[in-house]
């Protein structure tokens, strides 16, 4: 007989409960609510009201927080009118001493996190994830030109940060677009880092007053803009004209974009199976119509996390990219974008992409 896996031997039954991460964790977070064996948990220090409809929390998380490089993301999850949602949010600080993250976040009118983002009080406990994103640039070799609008500065913030504390400093030129000085996002970080950094040179495009940045005044504002690598991050259109540009003039390979657009899916409640996908994008299994997504994983040869197969002890629970499902315990469907779902009574409605 083949010795049992060490993974699999963890998850046998006959250990329960010493090996009931659910329960456990459920008992640590009475003593401490940032304490968890499986999540990155982190508490609010405070809130911080940047400008109009923008607020930065500042948070402490657990020792799972594994760091991150300036530029990354990382989703925030957070209980809104009954339900785990998730967002995906740039940290907006570069590292430093103490592990403190902050996440600039502008709070929209209908968003849902957003109105539980605004209601967060000091010493309140969210969820994390773990930072990724390849929106990054190590220490430039020549010169950079960075790309803004709105809150798509807040990534480039915590890159400036980070290459301000080295002695040889990148020649950089930000142009950033925003309705008017009342909008600009951490104005006050880059007038810091203007002082520190003379050379760093900001140049602000205040649509209200001027109109929109269009390629005409791009040029004039960047000259040598060909010859400096570019990074890019605002609105969908304020991203996709200047792509558009890029690949006009033959200089894709030195544009880098970051953005958050959602995994989309067509929602098709009678295809007889749907695709699965992982966040990178590979299809790792299907589910049948009206399956649970636990059962279809483990058909598959998939072995995900789970206890009760009821909804109940939620150890099956995951994080949905992309797509919509069906609660077969509450009978209701899902929204289409991030969000926490039990994998062993959601069935899908469309193809999906999860966090497995």
């Amino acid at each position: 007989m083949l010795p049992m896996a060490p993974a699999m031997f963890w998850r046998s039954p006959w250990l329960k409960p010493l090996n009931d991460t659910t329960a456990w964790n459920s008992l640590l977070q009475r003593v401490n609510a940032t304490w968890s064996l499986t999540d990155v948990r982190a508490r609010v220090l405070r809130s911080v009201q940047e400008c109009r409809d923008v607020v930065s929390l500042y948070l402490k998380p657990n020792r799972l927080f594994k760091g991150f490089i300036p530029g990354q993301h990382l989703a925030l999850t957070l209980p809104c009118k009954g339900v785990l949602q998730s967002r995906s949010f740039s940290l907006s600080q570069a590292p430093g001493t103490g592990g403190v993250l902050r996440l600039t976040i502008k709070l929209k009118a209908e968003g849902v996190l957003s109105e539980a983002v605004g209601k967060l009080k000091r010493g309140a406990v969210v969820r994390l994830s773990q930072a990724g994103g390849t929106f990054t640039h190590a220490r430039p070799e020549r010169g950079v030109l960075m790309l803004s609008a709105g809150s798509g500065i807040t990534p480039m913030i915590a890159m400036l940060q980070d290459w301000a504390k080295h002695d040889t400093r990148p020649d950089v030129l930000m142009i950033h677009s925003c309705r008017d000085e009342a909008d600009w996002i951490l104005r006050e970080d880059l007038r810091t880092l203007v002082h520190q950094w003379p050379q760093l040179k900001i140049r602000p495009v205040f649509t209200a007053a001027e109109g929109r940045l269009d390629t005409e005044r791009l040029q004039a504002l960047a000259p040598d803009f060909a010859l400096r690598d570019t990074l890019l991050c605002g609105p969908e259109d304020f991203m996709e004209w200047i792509a558009a540009f890029y690949r006009k003039q033959g200089l894709s390979r030195q544009l880098k974009q970051e953005h958050f657009q959602a995994r989309r899916t067509e929602i098709r409640p009678d295809a007889a199976r749907y695709e699965i996908f992982v966040a990178d994008g590979r299809a790792v299994f299907h589910a049948l119509n009206g399956q649970p997504l636990l059962e279809a994983a483990e058909v598959a040869g998939l072995t995900p996390v789970h206890g009760c197969r009821r909804g109940i002890c939620k150890t099956c629970t995951c994080r949905k990219l992309g797509g919509t499902v069906h609660n077969q315990l509450t009978d209701t469907l899902s929204g289409s974008g991030e969000e926490w779902i039990q994998l062993c009574v959601s069935t899908p409605v469309s193809n999906l992409h999860l966090e497995l």
